[in-house]
């Protein structure tokens, strides 16, 4: 018998072995230690077969929220009463971790889903960088020899936000390792925040923005700010990945000073063979002893300093935000060369000694002003005639430079323009190793101007940008991204591509001979505020958001009114049903549906489910509450500049301030029941009005402002709000004042702004 079992065991290793031979792992955030975003080892996808032919969407995963943290790819898993599997690991701002089958892209059940706590909404944070909730930011990492994927969260708890590290089961997403571990440290300073010569970690005022990292069993985990908020600092902590209690280094880059975030657009700290990780700060402090803003800095693998580079001018870098911290560092394979990048438009390339304090140009330090302003992401190719690297000009071209015996030519190889300007770009590169002809770059870009608006996922000949192979926007119908997920680059990794969206929603391409997206049942992973985007409650009236899979048709479908003028509530055969009751439908697609909570909804719960084409989704099950007020934003993301009118009905904006003491006229949802009682799917247009029954409040600046009217907004069906308020002549001003919508004791999160002249 005990022979029986150990030759089964070592046939089942012989299989997983050979199983995993066939594949290539992603197992970091940028692909690899050097955080070069390139897999090199990609021989299915070339630029001989990736175009609109015979390439495209295969599929579409669904999740509970946006998706910031680039997917990792594991080989041969043994998933638990599965069998061995090769696996995409996403996780999303909701706090969950999915466990997807890399080899059934139609798929949208996963192999298993853990949800790690209640996110932290934006408000809570004073912050709308990032909208509505901040959970699983960073990139995971993936350790195979202990079958663990290592992640953190930041939960709400007793009213704040409190960061955990996690070593999940690749095989069941089950804790190991002694984990979750509450995120602390202090260290001896007397910098901002500092109380009596000791610094504590604050994790109300810091950001875990960039990837994990993890070499010799110490996973790092590095922290930046809020948008530079607050007496943040730039913090990197290291745990014993056998046992999280054990925190076993810290470095704090400013104890004496402050800034210095280690945020690096989500790149994760570079590592050398020997252990030592290479960072990127951003603005802060420098005094070359304890405070290293603006730095490009080597530590050891216990976080002490082992050498820097920062440039003369880090007081301009700091003056005029531009973060020499901004991309990150890439190590050049087969060099000891460095390579970073800053929001001045600056490309460094740093050869052996770092030099400490010095000017741009140096015998070991060269930089090429490669753009006018704004460097987050690049990537490079160890191409066999010198390596390349690319990177994105906002809302102008990626570029390629060569690398030619250690210095940076300054020339452009090539460059590629994209249709639609972008703010951001997500950058990758595959190739069969360093062989020309065998290069696609993988740029993902997004129009920040009108964020609903779907991204693109391009592939350009790496050898030639300007020769564009395939883009999403081809054949619109079957390969739309989805809204662009800001910094974050595609995986792409044995003929498929993993591009993450900010839709709720894993896009997967490939070859279309592995088979089409296919339809099934639909499925419901999210059930929010039509304007804050929060998924916590509903309440009668509110205007909703549904996300997941095979809601409805491949295309958006806008809502439509009957002869009564009322709006449908069957769209594209399609409907949406509170405990049995049709809703008026205000759009749908495959992904994403618009609808109306029937104002007869009273909960305290009800069963939320999705029929579509003659199939129906499991229910799920939502709160309902008197209210749950929100008001809309501009671009439609739950927060920034609110959509709102002045007084004269033009648009507010920071080119168009209102007066203190003038009407501005704000939108909302949420406000509950109505006087008198709603009427689904009516078009507000005829006396009285329906107003909310529970007073509404309108808060300016944080002071209470006159609300002349509060109830339904004309020519708009039932369930969106119009509230005229005077601005407080008291009132702040600037672009950024904030307003919050109150109802009864429920209030909207304090995201959206107006500006106030």
């Amino acid at each position: 018998m005990g022979f029986s079992i150990r030759r089964t065991a070592l046939s089942l290793c012989i299989a997983t072995y050979s199983f995993a031979q066939t594949q290539v792992n992603v197992l970091t955030g940028n692909y690899n230690n050097q955080r070069t975003n390139a897999n090199l080892q990609e021989t299915i996808l070339t630029p001989a077969n990736v175009n609109s032919n015979s390439f495209g969407m295969i599929g579409t995963f669904p999740v509970d929220g946006q998706i910031f943290a680039q997917p990792l790819y594991a080989t041969g898993v043994q998933i638990a009463g599965q069998g061995a599997r090769n696996v995409v690991y996403v996780a999303t701002m909701h706090n969950s971790v999915y466990a997807i089958d890399a080899d059934a892209p139609q798929s949208t059940v996963p192999l298993w889903h853990l949800n790690l706590g209640p996110s932290v909404p934006s408000s809570l944070l004073n912050f709308s960088d990032i909208l509505p909730e901040t959970g699983i930011l960073s990139t995971p990492v993936i350790d195979l020899t202990k079958q663990a994927i290592y992640v953190v969260s930041d939960t709400l708890q007793n009213g704040g936000p409190v960061f955990q590290i996690h070593a999940l089961s690749l095989s069941d997403g089950h804790e190991m390792f002694a984990g979750p571990v509450v995120i602390s440290a202090t260290v001896q300073g007397s910098g901002a925040a500092s109380y009596f010569g000791t610094l504590q970690f604050d994790p109300m005022l810091h950001l875990q923005r960039p990837a994990l990292a993890l070499s010799k069993g110490i996973v790092y985990v590095s922290f930046g700010s809020h948008a530079d908020g607050g007496d943040y600092h730039g913090w990197i902590l290291g745990y014993d990945s056998s046992n999280l209690k054990s925190q076993v280094s810290v470095i704090n880059l400013s104890p004496n000073g402050a800034g210095a975030a280690v945020w690096q657009s989500g790149r994760g700290p570079a590592i050398d063979h020997s252990g030592n990780l290479y960072i990127a700060s951003g603005n802060g402090d420098f005094d070359g002893s304890s405070s290293f803003g603006e730095s490009v800095i080597k530590l050891s693998s216990d976080l002490k300093v082992l050498d820097y580079y920062t440039p003369n001018e880090w007081a301009d870098l700091n003056e005029n935000d531009w973060d020499l911290g901004a991309t990150g560092v890439i190590l050049v394979p087969g060099t000891n060369s460095v390579l970073t990048g800053a929001k001045s438009g600056l490309l460094f390339l740093i050869n052996g000694a770092m030099g400490h304090l010095g000017p741009d140009n140096t015998s070991t330090v060269q930089s090429v002003q490669v753009n006018q302003w704004g460097m987050f992401d690049f990537a490079l190719w160890n191409n066999s005639k010198g390596p390349i690297v690319y990177e994105y000009e906002p809302y102008g071209s990626l570029q390629a430079f060569q690398i030619v015996d250690g210095k940076i030519t300054a020339k452009a190889l090539s460059q590629n323009v994209p249709d639609i300007p972008s703010q951001f770009a997500g950058i990758a590169v595959t190739a069969n190793g360093g062989t020309d002809g065998t290069g696609i770059v993988w740029e993902t870009t997004g129009d920040y101007s009108s964020r609903l608006v779907p991204g693109t996922l391009h592939a350009l000949d790496a050898s030639d940008l300007s020769n564009e192979l395939w883009n999403s926007n081809m054949v619109p119908g079957r390969d739309t991204l989805g809204r662009f997920a800001k910094f974050v680059a595609p995986t792409v990794v044995n003929g498929r591509v993993y591009a993450p969206t900010f839709s709720n929603s894993l896009a997967i391409y490939g070859l279309l001979a592995s088979g089409n997206a296919a339809g099934g049942p639909p499925q419901i992973t999210s059930v929010a505020n039509g304007a804050s985007f929060l998924a916590d409650a509903v309440s009668p009236g509110e205007v909703l958001a549904i996300f997941g899979a095979n809601l409805g048709p491949s295309q958006l479908t806008n809502l439509q009114t009957n002869a009564d003028g009322q709006v449908t509530n069957t769209l594209a055969n399609t409907q949406i049903l509170f405990d049995g009751v049709t809703a008026p439908m205000l759009y749908t697609s495959a992904n994403q549906m618009g609808a109306i909570v029937p104002f007869a909804t009273a909960g305290p719960t009800t069963q939320v489910v999705v029929s579509s084409q003659g199939q129906s989704s499991a229910p799920m099950t939502m709160t309902v509450l008197p209210a749950t007020p929100a008001l809309f934003s501009l671009d439609g993301t739950g927060g920034g500049p609110g959509a709102i009118l002045n007084q004269d009905g033009s648009l507010n904006s920071s080119g168009n301030p209102a007066d203190r003491g003038s009407i501005v006229v704000l939108y909302g949802t949420g406000a509950g029941q109505t006087n008198p009682a709603g009427n689904d799917g009516q078009i507000s247009a005829r006396l009285p009005l329906p107003t909310p029954v529970l007073p509404v409040s309108i808060f300016i600046d944080g002071q209470p402002a006159e609300v002349v009217y509060a109830g339904a907004a004309p020519g708009m069906v039932q369930g969106v709000i119009q509230i005229n308020a005077r601005v407080p002549a008291t009132a702040s001003t600037g672009p950024t004042i904030t307003a919050i919508f109150v109802v009864g004791n429920y209030s909207s999160p304090n995201t959206v702004t107006l500006a106030v002249k």
